[in-house]
């Protein structure tokens, strides 16, 4: 099985599931999102030797703010959605809904803040254990 590491930029704030902005400000920062993903992916791909066309991943996503205020991991990983869809784009996964997410790891780096996703390629029929 293939692993791949892909960084991207911080989603702007527009995308927050909380956000209340015009449908026309959300559209351009999710298009600009997944055409980003896209090209980290291609970018990523072409530089790690790895093929695309997975029928699954297991995602890890390690979020790098600029400052250690609080935030609401659920809603980072929602801010993520098109994220995910640029990566199906960029010809990786075949359909996003065989990403397996692991829980958001936050933490800071002031100087460069991304957001990192590391994937491992599973069967597309392998499911979370349940914790409990």
């Amino acid at each position: 099985m293939e692993a791949l590491h892909v960084t991207v930029a911080i989603p702007p704030r527009s995308l927050s599931v909380n956000s209340r902005v015009h449908w026309g400000v959300r559209a351009k920062a999710t298009k600009n999102a997944r055409v980003e993903s896209w090209a980290q992916c291609q970018i990523a791909m072409h530089e790690q030797g790895v093929k695309g066309g997975w029928k699954g991943a297991k995602c890890q996503a390690t979020w790098f703010a600029r400052d250690s205020r609080r935030r609401d991991r659920d809603n980072l990983l929602g801010m993520l959605k098109a994220t995910f869809d640029g990566l199906v784009d960029g010809g990786l996964l075949i359909d996003d809904a065989g990403i397996i997410h692991y829980p958001l790891v936050l933490t800071v780096d002031s100087k460069r803040p991304r957001v990192e996703l590391q994937l491992k390629e599973t069967d597309g029929t392998a499911r979370q254990e349940p914790l409990l």
